[in-house]
């Protein structure tokens, strides 16, 4: 399977159908085909846009002469029906969706991160659909957001966030070209991009109910295969467009990374190494690391040095001193300290909470 975990990101005119609100018939055919990449053994996150042009509609015929309510009010009137919306379109197929609310800023901190990362990642083991937004209800300043194309960053941020190996940016434009298709007939679609810096000054501005145009999805596009993520840019309203490109399909613009995923965030785990603590672990743990690429669980730590917080890259180190691997941490130190060598259904009950039952994920641990 060339794609197991994928981003979708959804543009509000490919959710609107080119109307002044979402439309239904058109969701449900981008649903479909979820569902069937989930039948096949695929894991899947959407990142949706369309809450603001939902609530438009929905307040539209409520508000006085000369009212113009900002993007967060509209925002937040639309998102409990565009998350309706889904709900019920998933539904029908059996599957349970998860909704997420994030910006940018989350994903800056380093604890923001991390729990973000852990709650998709347990969505994903549950069996849900995660559906990502922006929480434009509290993004503070709402003129750059509109400029920024804030969804097409965050499904970049997210395809990093947890270790995607496609981002598929469906949108109403066939991906990218060399010229403006709008003013140049000659314009000749872009079907494979290795250089991104090459193609950005191509690029044009948004346009239509969305916020997010051709600069705004190079910019997430460079996001993504910065980290070994590769993107593709393409038309959702060609049919089972989705489910074409998860196979390999020619559509649209296929962006691919410099460097593959494994080794791009092996690099940013190596390079942000904690100076100050490491684990030391046992025998066992060792063993289960080289030999089977496990994740290491509270049970075979043997000891903590040093001080480091919670999200921090630290050095896991065998008995004997010897580096092993490095990887990001559930737990700062003191926590780990006082959950050293017991097993994770104990986790709780010795801290009073819990944010996972490893120490580290197998997903965030670089063997060295």
């Amino acid at each position: 399977m060339r794609y197991r975990r994928i981003v979708a990101k959804f543009g509000t005119s490919l959710l609107t159908a080119g109307s002044d609100r979402l439309d239904l018939e058109a969701m449900s055919r981008l649903v479909g085909q979820v569902v069937r990449l989930r039948a096949g053994g695929r894991e899947v996150v959407l990142v949706s846009s369309g809450a603001q042009a939902a609530g438009r509609h929905r307040l539209a015929r409520h508000l006085r002469p000369g009212q113009r309510p900002s993007r967060q009010a509209f925002a937040s009137v639309g998102q409990s029906h565009l998350m309706q919306s889904w709900d019920e379109l998933f539904d029908w197929h059996d599957t349970v969706v998860a909704q997420v609310l994030l910006t940018r800023r989350d994903l800056a901190d380093r604890l923001g991160y991390l729990n973000a990362r852990n709650t998709l990642r347990d969505l994903l083991e549950s069996g849900t659909v995660p559906i990502v937004n922006e929480n434009d209800a509290v993004a503070l300043d709402q003129v750059l957001a509109t400029r920024i194309g804030e969804n097409d960053s965050l499904s970049a941020y997210v395809a990093n966030l947890i270790d995607a190996d496609l981002l598929v940016i469906l949108t109403d434009v066939e991906g990218l070209y060399d010229a403006d298709p709008r003013s140049n007939p000659d314009a000749k679609l872009l079907r494979r991009v290795e250089r991104i810096d090459e193609v950005e000054a191509m690029a044009g501005g948004a346009q239509g109910p969305g916020t997010g145009g051709m600069v705004t999805k190079l910019r997430a596009a460079r996001i993504a295969t910065q980290a070994g993520v590769e993107v593709v840019i393409a038309s959702g309203r060609q049919p089972d467009a989705l489910l074409a490109i998860a196979e390999g399909g020619e559509l649209g613009t296929r962006l691919v990374p410099a460097l593959g995923r494994l080794e791009s965030r092996k690099r940013w785990i190596l390079g942000s190494v904690s100076r100050t603590g490491r684990i030391v672990v046992d025998d066992g743990a060792a063993a289960a690391l080289r030999q089977s690429g496990r994740s290491l669980l509270p049970a075979g730590i043997a000891r903590i040095e040093g001080l480091f917080d919670r999200g921090e890259a630290v050095e896991v180190r065998d008995p004997g001193g010897a580096r092993l691997a490095a990887g990001v941490a559930n737990y700062g130190s003191a926590e780990l300290d006082r959950i050293r060598g017991i097993r994770s259904d104990r986790i709780a009950e010795v801290l009073g909470y819990a944010y996972a039952d490893e120490a580290i994920h197998r997903d965030n641990l670089v063997l060295l």
